[in-house]
C-alpha cells in the first residue's frame, strides 16, 4: 500500500516548510536527485522548500533552482504553484475532492488495480464467509464500528499482537495480561479474562469448549448461531466481543484493569445505545422549513433569489471550461473562457471583461479562477463593499467561509481561493449564489467567440468620460498577471 499512497499524495505548499529530498512535493520529487548538479564542497544545500524561494517572498529563484537542478527538474520546480496563505502546507490525496486519504478511496484504488491485475487478486472467499459478512452490514441495530470491526475480525484484518508483531520489532505478539502469543482465538476465547466473561452472566459457555474444532473465526460465528442461545443474536454476539477488543485496548495502551463483568455491561449498554435515536415513525415529528422573508438576506454563501435585494457594488463572474475560442491558441489545444461583470449602481457605470486563463482540471476549478480574477480586478479598481455572485453554488459556499483549509474546499481550488481572498479581504465582500438566468451577462461574456486580436481592446462608452480620461481604462490598461489575459473590455 506505501507505493500507492506515494503515488497519490502530495503536498500544496503554502510556509515551504517541508524537506525538498523526502516529500512529495512537486511532480519528479521521487527521482530529484537523479536532476541534481553536484556543487563545490563548501556549498550548502537548502533543505526545505522556502530555500528555492526569493528572501522573503513567495517566488521562485530561479536563478538558485537552474544551479542546483538539470531539465526538466528545473521547469518542473519553477512551474510548481506556491499558494498565499498564512498556513500550514497541506498534504493532499489526489483521489478526492477534499484532498483527505479515506479508507473507501484507498479501497477503490486496490480494486481498480486488482481489476487490472488479476493475478494479484485476493483469494476467494468462501460461501459461508460470505453471507456472514451479508448479515453483519444488513444488522441496522449495529453500529458502524462495531460492523467494521467484525468486518476486520471475519477477513483476518485485526491488528492482534501476533499479527502486528510481524511488522514491528516494536510490538509484542504475546498478550498483555497471560503473555501467551495472541491471535483471535486466544484474544476473544482461550485469555483467562475471556474465558471469565464468557462464563458470566447472561452467557455461561466454556470458550475454551465453544472453539475446539474449528479453525477460523466465521466457522465459530455460525456454529455459534445454530446453538440456540437465548442471547445469541448476532447482533449481541458482536457487540460483545467489540467490546472484548476494546477492554484489551484499555488494559494495554491504559493499563486500565476493568474486571470481566464490565465487558457485557458495557456490550449491554451499546445494544441500548442502537435504538435511542431511532423513535417510530408515527411519533416523529416534522420540522417545519422557516422560510426568509422576500426581502431579507441570506447567509453569504447562499442562494439569492434576486440580485435586486443587494446595494452597492455587484460583481458577476463565470467561465467557460475548455474553451476553444481563445484567441492566438493553438489549434486543437484549450484554455479557460472568464467572464467579469461589474455593475457600479452609483454611478451608473457598467463593465464587461473577456479574459482567458490556462486550461483547468473541472468546471468548479475553471468557476474559481473567475472568482480569484474578479478580485483582482476589484482591488485593482478598489472597489468597496462589493458583492461577488456566480453561479456555481459550491464554490460560492466554501469562498464565504475565509478560509481555504475546510474539509469542504476541494484541494484543486485552494490557490484560486486564496487569491481571492488576499485581494478580496480589504474590500469588506459578500459571497452568494445566484441563478444562471441573474448570473447572463457574466455568462455570455465567458461563452461568446473571443475578439481575434492579441493586444487587449479596454475601451469607455460613457457620456461622463467622452472629454476626459476614463480611470478604468487606465488602470485595466495595464493588467499584468501570470494566469490572466484580458482581451476586451468595455
Amino acid at each position: 500500500m506505501m507505493p500507492k499512497l506515494r503515488a497519490h499524495s502530495f503536498y500544496q505548499l503554502t510556509q515551504g516548510n517541508i524537506s525538498i529530498w523526502s516529500s512529495p512535493w512537486c511532480t519528479l520529487w521521487t527521482s530529484i536527485h537523479d536532476y541534481l548538479n553536484i556543487q563545490q564542497p563548501s556549498f550548502i544545500y537548502p533543505s526545505l522548500v522556502r530555500d528555492l524561494w526569493l528572501p522573503g517572498q513567495k517566488v521562485w529563484n530561479n536563478g538558485l533552482i537552474h544551479l542546483l537542478f538539470q531539465q526538466p527538474m528545473a521547469l518542473v520546480i519553477a512551474q510548481t504553484d506556491i499558494i498565499d496563505d498564512n498556513g500550514p502546507d497541506l498534504l493532499c490525496w489526489n483521489l478526492t475532492p477534499d484532498g483527505i486519504c479515506s479508507s473507501k478511496s484507498a479501497y477503490k484504488l486496490c480494486l481498480q488495480e486488482i481489476h487490472t491485475n488479476p493475478r494479484d487478486a485476493p483469494s476467494v472467499l468462501s460461501l459461508e464467509l460470505k453471507d456472514l459478512l451479508k448479515l453483519v452490514w444488513k444488522q441496522k441495530q449495529l453500529i458502524p464500528r462495531v460492523q467494521t470491526f467484525a468486518w476486520r475480525l471475519l477477513r483476518r484484518a485485526l491488528p492482534t499482537g501476533l499479527r502486528a508483531g510481524r511488522f514491528s520489532n516494536h510490538i509484542s505478539p504475546k498478550c498483555c495480561r497471560c503473555g501467551i502469543q495472541e491471535d483471535e482465538f486466544h484474544l476473544f476465547f482461550l485469555c483467562p479474562f475471556a474465558r471469565a466473561t464468557w462464563f458470566a452472566s447472561p452467557w455461561f459457555i466454556r470458550s475454551d469448549v465453544l472453539v475446539q474444532g474449528h479453525a477460523s473465526m466465521h466457522s465459530i460465528l455460525i456454529a455459534f448461531l445454530r446453538m440456540g442461545h437465548p442471547y445469541g443474536s448476532i447482533s449481541n454476539i458482536l457487540n460483545f466481543l467489540w467490546c472484548l477488543w476494546k477492554a484489551r485496548n484499555d488494559y494495554l495502551f491504559d493499563r486500565n484493569k476493568a474486571p470481566p463483568h464490565h465487558v457485557h455491561l458495557a456490550a449491554k449498554a451499546l445494544s441500548s445505545d442502537a435504538y435511542i435515536d431511532l423513535p417510530h415513525l408515527s411519533q416523529m415529528q416534522v420540522t417545519p422549513q422557516v422560510q426568509l422573508p422576500l426581502d431579507q438576506l441570506p447567509m453569504q454563501g447562499r442562494t439569492l433569489r434576486s440580485d435586486l435585494l443587494v446595494s452597492g457594488p455587484k460583481i458577476y463572474s463565470d467561465a467557460a471550461f475548455r474553451s476553444r475560442k481563445v484567441p492566438s491558441l493553438p489549434q486543437g489545444e484549450v484554455a479557460t473562457g472568464v467572464g467579469i461583470y461589474i455593475s457600479l449602481a452609483q454611478d451608473q457605470v457598467n463593465m464587461q471583461i473577456e479574459a482567458s486563463a490556462p486550461p483547468t482540471i473541472s468546471p468548479l476549478h475553471a468557476e474559481a479562477l473567475a472568482l480569484s480574477f474578479a478580485a483582482q480586478v476589484a482591488s485593482k479598481l478598489n472597489i468597496l463593499r462589493p458583492t461577488f455572485l456566480m453561479d456555481f453554488l459550491s464554490l460560492s459556499s466554501v469562498a464565504a467561509i475565509g478560509r481555504i483549509v475546510e474539509s469542504t474546499t476541494p484541494w484543486c481550488i485552494r490557490k484560486p481561493l486564496a487569491t481571492f481572498f488576499k485581494h478580496a479581504t480589504n474590500l469588506q465582500p459578500q459571497v452568494f449564489h445566484i441563478s444562471r438566468e441573474i448570473n447572463g451577462i457574466a455568462h455570455n461574456v465567458a461563452q461568446q467567440v473571443l475578439h481575434q486580436c492579441v493586444q487587449p481592446e479596454v475601451c469607455c462608452f460613457a457620456s461622463a468620460h467622452r472629454h476626459t480620461s476614463c480611470p478604468v481604462v487606465s488602470l485595466l490598461s495595464n493588467f499584468q498577471d501570470q494566469e490572466f489575459v484580458i482581451h476586451d473590455v468595455h
